[in-house]
C-alpha cells in the first residue's frame, strides 16, 4: 500500500513507522489549530459536520490540558437546538469511551486527537464529575447565562421569570398605561387620536375591533424585535430623538406625513411601557435581554472580564449551524468573539447556506461571509467538507446534477429568479436587483457537489402525476391530493413487499398536511408517527391531568371535573359519568360536583380532598408528581410516558422560575404547543415538515412537491433598505423602497431552493419525488417549488435517465 502526492513529488510507504497517513492528517490538523485563529467549515448535508466539530472540541480540550489550563468551562460550543446540543455532548463522550476501550475507531481517534486512553479516562471522569461545567448549549441559553451573570452590573433584577413570548394581556396592560399617560404628557392624546384617524383611512381591516387588532400588531412587532436588529435600531433612534419632537408637534395640531412614523412612534412608546410592566411583574422577555446584551457589551467592553470571572475564561468558541444564527444573537456574542481572537485563541464555525431555511425567523446565512471580511487581519481557514457519508451514490449523484446544473446555467437561473421575484411586474431596477440576488444564490450554492463515500445501491424516482384538465380548480386540488396519497400507498406497499419498510419519512411543507396524510395511512393499516402528534396537547394523559389541575385551581369548574373523569385515570371514573348522566335523565338537579361528593364519598375523600390538601403545602411540580404517583400513571400509561415526562419537565422548569399553578394554567396554550423529539421507532412511517426534518436522515424519503406558496407581504408592512425604513403598499413606495421590497421578497424565494436541497438530502437509500404534470396546473396555483423542479428536470431528463435512477 502506498500514497503518491504528485504535486509535492513525495512517496510514502504505508507500512513505514516513521510517518503514516493518520500521522500526516494529525500533523496537518495540529498545525491548523496552531496557525489559524478562525476555522470555517462549509458543511453540506451528510458531510460529517458533527463528527468534525466533536473532533475539534477534543483537540482543543487536549491542547488546554497540555498547556495546564484544563477546565471544561474554558471551551464554549454553541448549537441551534437543544437536540443538537445533546447530540454533540453524546458524540464527545462516545469518542472518549472509544479511545478508552481502544476499539478500532478509538485507535483512529487517538491518532487524530492525540488523546491517549489514560487521558481519555481523565477527561471522562472530569465530565461526569462536573457535567454542568460542560459548556455545550444553545445560543439563547448562553445569552441568558450572560445576562444573569451581568444582572448586577446592568442594574437589573436577578429574580426574574423568563418569557419567550409576549402574552396579549401584557401588551394590553402596557396600552392601558400609555392611555393613562395622556393626562400627563403633552401631545400624547392628540397623537393617539390622529393615529386612530389615520388607521381608519389607511387600514380597512382595523375598523372593527381596533383595540384587539392593535394588540395583535404589537405582539408581532415585539416578536420581530427578538431578531430584527434594524427594527431595534430604528426604535432606538425614535426613543432618543423623534418621539419627544413628534408629541410636541401634535400638541400644536400637526399631522405626520409619513405613515411609518405613526407606527414607529406608537411602538416606541408602547415598548417603554411594556418594559415597565415586565419589570413590575418580574418578567424578562427574550428580545429585551438580547437587546440589552448587545448594547451593553458593545458600549462597555470592560464587562467582559467580569463574564470570565463568573462563567470561566474562554479559550475557544465553536458555533454550529451558523446559518441559522440571527443578527441580534451574533451582535450579542460578537464582543466576546473579538476578545477571544484578540488573545490569539480560536473560533470554529460550521454552517451551510444551502440549508438556511429559518430566515423567516431571523436566520442570516450571510453573517458567515461577513466574518471573513470583518476578521481579515486574522489567520482564517475555510474548509469545505466535500464528502457525503449519508446517502447512496445514486442519491448523491442526483443532487449533484440537479443543484450544480442550475448553479452553472446563468440563463436558466436568471429566468427562474425573475419569474419568482417579479412575475409580470415591470420595474426599471430589475437588473440591479437580479444581479444582487444572483450573487447571493451563487454564494449559497458554491460548494454543492459532493463525493459519495458509501457503496450500497440506492435509487431516485421522479413520478409525474396526470390530473386531467376537465375539472374545476377545487376539484383539481382534491384530485391532485388523492393521486399523491395513492402513489405514496403504492411506494409503501412495494417497500413492504421487499421487507424494506423500516425508516420511511414523508416530508411535507405545512403542518396541516400531516394530519390528513396520517389519517389516510392509518386507515390503510400502517403504523404512523406524525410530527403534529408529538405536541403534548395531543396526549390524552396530559389533557386529563390538565383538566384535574384546572379543577384544583377552581373547585367550582364542573367542566374541568368532567374532563378529568372522562380520562379514565381510575377504574370507576367513566362509570361515575355514566351514572351522573342517568341521574340527569331521571330529573336530578344535582350538579356533577355535588353528585360525586354524595354518591362517591370514598373517591372524593381519598383523591379530590387529598389533592386539595396537598396543593396547600407542595410546590406546583411536587403536586404534579404526587398526582402521577397516586394514580400510578407511569405503570398504567406506559405508551404515553414520553408525553408525561415532557410535561413534568416543563412543570419543573416553570416551578424553578417561580411560576405557580394559576399562572401555568393561564399560559397553558403556549406550553401545550411543545413537542416531543421524533421517536426513533424505525417501524413507523414518519410524517413531518421539511423544517422539522432538517438535521435528520431516513432510509427512504417520499417528497410530494405540491406546495402552494402564500402571497408575499413584508413583515409588519415595513421595508428596511440602505439604512432607511419605508411603509406602505409596493405601488406607493418610492424607488428605493421598492428595491427593498423586491429584495425582501427575493429572500423568501431563494429559500425555496434551500427547502428543496434539505428535502432531497435527507434520504439514505431512496428518494421518491411526486409532483403533478406542470402543463395541467399552469396558471392555477402558486406551485413555485413544482415549477422550479420541472424547469430544471426538463433540461436534465436525458442525463438523469443515463445514470439509471
Amino acid at each position: 500500500m502506498g500514497f503518491f502526492f504528485r504535486k509535492k513529488s513525495l512517496f510514502f510507504k504505508g507500512k513505514e513507522k516513521s510517518i503514516t497517513t493518520l500521522n500526516i492528517h494529525r500533523i496537518i490538523i495540529q498545525l491548523t489549530l496552531m496557525s489559524a485563529n478562525i476555522i470555517i467549515y462549509n458543511a453540506s448535508a451528510g458531510s460529517g459536520k458533527t463528527y468534525q466539530l466533536a473532533l475539534n472540541y477534543l483537540k482543543l480540550l487536549n491542547k488546554l490540558y497540555q498547556e495546564r489550563e484544563f477546565n471544561l468551562k474554558n471551551l464554549l460550543t454553541i448549537t441551534f437546538t437543544n437536540k443538537a446540543s445533546f447530540e454533540m455532548k453524546e458524540r464527545i463522550i462516545l469518542f472518549l469511551k472509544e479511545i478508552c476501550k481502544q476499539t478500532e475507531r478509538g485507535k483512529l481517534l487517538f491518532e487524530e486527537t492525540g488523546i491517549s486512553p489514560e487521558k481519555a479516562e481523565t477527561f471522562l471522569e472530569e465530565i461526569f464529575l462536573k457535567y454542568d461545567s460542560l459548556q455545550i448549549r444553545t445560543i439563547d441559553s448562553f445569552l441568558l447565562s450572560l445576562y444573569r451573570a451581568l444582572s448586577y452590573e446592568l442594574d437589573m433584577p436577578t429574580d426574574f421569570q423568563i418569557k419567550t413570548y409576549i402574552e396579549e394581556s401584557l401588551i394590553e396592560k402596557a396600552l392601558n398605561k400609555l392611555f393613562e399617560d395622556t393626562k400627563n404628557i403633552e401631545g400624547l392624546f392628540n397623537f393617539l387620536e390622529k393615529f386612530v384617524d389615520h388607521l381608519f383611512v389607511t387600514e380597512d381591516k382595523l375598523k372593527i375591533d381596533i383595540k384587539n387588532k392593535l394588540i395583535k400588531f404589537s405582539e408581532k412587532i415585539f416578536e420581530k424585535i427578538t431578531y430584527r436588529k434594524e427594527l431595534l435600531e430604528v426604535l432606538g433612534i425614535y426613543e432618543e430623538d423623534r418621539v419627544e419632537r413628534v408629541l410636541v408637534d401634535f400638541y400644536n395640531n400637526e399631522i405626520l406625513q409619513d405613515s411609518k412614523d405613526y407606527y414607529l412612534v406608537l411602538y416606541t412608546l408602547l415598548k417603554k411601557k411594556l418594559k415597565e410592566v415586565l419589570n413590575k411583574e418580574k418578567l424578562l422577555f427574550i428580545g429585551i435581554w438580547k437587546e440589552i446584551l448587545f448594547q451593553s457589551l458593545a458600549q462597555f467592553p470592560e464587562f467582559i472580564p467580569w463574564i470570565y470571572v463568573k462563567l470561566g475564561n474562554l479559550e475557544g468558541i465553536i458555533i454550529d449551524e451558523f446559518q441559522d444564527t440571527d443578527r441580534l444573537q451574533w451582535e450579542a456574542i460578537l464582543p466576546i468573539v473579538e476578545d477571544v481572537l484578540s488573545r490569539n485563541k480560536i473560533l470554529i464555525c460550521a454552517g451551510d447556506p444551502k440549508q438556511s431555511i429559518f430566515q423567516w425567523r431571523g436566520g442570516d446565512p450571510f453573517i458567515l461571509e461577513e466574518i471573513i471580511q470583518k476578521f481579515s487581519s486574522y489567520s482564517i481557514k475555510v474548509e469545505v467538507l466535500g464528502k457525503n457519508y449519508r446517502s447512496a451514490p445514486e442519491v448523491v449523484k442526483f443532487n449533484n446534477l440537479f443543484f450544480s446544473y442550475i448553479n452553472k446555467n446563468l440563463e436558466l437561473k436568471k429566468e427562474l429568479l425573475e419569474e419568482l421575484i417579479f412575475s409580470k411586474d415591470e420595474f426599471e431596477e430589475k437588473e440591479k436587483i437580479l444581479t444582487l440576488v444572483l450573487k447571493d444564490f451563487d454564494w449559497s450554492f458554491e460548494n454543492v457537489v459532493q463525493e459519495a463515500v458509501n457503496d450500497f445501491r440506492g435509487e431516485v424516482k421522479c413520478k409525474f402525476l396526470r390530473i386531467g384538465k376537465d375539472l374545476e380548480r377545487k376539484s383539481l386540488k382534491e384530485k391532485a391530493k388523492e393521486l399523491i396519497k395513492n402513489e405514496i400507498l403504492v411506494i409503501l406497499r412495494e417497500l413492504e413487499k421487499k421487507g424494506d419498510l423500516d425508516d420511511v419519512a414523508i416530508l411535507v411543507r405545512k403542518n396541516e398536511d400531516i394530519t390528513e396524510l396520517s389519517s389516510f395511512l392509518i386507515s390503510e393499516g400502517f403504523k404512523v408517527i406524525g410530527s403534529s402528534f408529538l405536541k403534548i396537547k395531543e396526549s390524552p394523559i396530559i389533557n386529563t391531568l390538565f383538566a384535574l389541575l384546572r379543577f384544583l385551581n377552581y373547585s367550582e369548574d364542573e367542566i374541568a371535573l368532567a374532563g378529568f373523569l372522562s380520562g379514565g385515570f381510575f377504574e370507576d371514573s367513566l362509570n361515575i359519568l355514566k351514572k351522573y348522566y342517568e341521574f340527569k335523565l331521571a330529573g336530578s338537579n344535582l350538579n356533577l360536583i355535588e353528585f360525586v361528593k354524595n354518591e362517591y364519598p370514598g373517591f372524593w375523600k381519598n383523591y379530590i380532598e387529598d389533592f386539595f390538601f396537598a396543593k396547600k403545602y407542595l410546590s406546583f411540580y411536587e403536586l404534579c408528581q404526587y398526582i402521577v404517583k397516586k394514580f400510578k400513571l407511569e405503570e398504567k400509561r406506559k405508551e404515553e410516558l414520553a408525553y408525561l415526562y415532557k410535561f413534568l419537565s416543563i412543570v419543573l422548569d416553570f416551578t424553578f422560575k417561580g411560576g405557580d399553578l394559576e399562572e401555568f394554567l393561564e399560559y397553558w396554550e403556549k406550553y401545550s404547543e411543545d413537542e416531543l423529539e421524533m421517536p426513533k421507532d424505525k417501524s413507523a412511517i414518519k410524517i413531518l415538515t421539511i423544517h422539522l426534518a432538517k438535521g435528520l436522515e431516513f432510509n427512504h424519503v417520499i417528497l410530494p412537491l405540491f406546495w402552494e406558496e402564500k402571497h408575499f407581504t413584508s413583515d409588519l408592512g415595513l421595508i428596511f433598505y440602505n439604512g432607511n425604513i419605508y411603509k406602505g403598499r409596493k405601488e406607493e413606495l418610492p424607488n428605493e423602497g421598492k428595491i427593498g421590497w423586491y429584495l425582501e421578497k427575493a429572500k423568501t424565494k431563494l429559500e425555496l431552493f434551500n427547502l428543496l436541497y434539505v428535502g432531497f438530502t435527507r434520504a439514505i437509500k431512496s428518494l421518491y419525488i411526486l409532483l403533478p404534470e406542470i402543463e395541467e396546473i399552469k396558471g392555477i396555483w402558486k406551485l413555485e417549488a413544482t415549477k422550479i423542479f420541472n424547469k430544471i428536470y426538463s433540461f436534465l431528463k436525458g442525463e438523469i435517465e443515463n445514470f439509471s435512477l
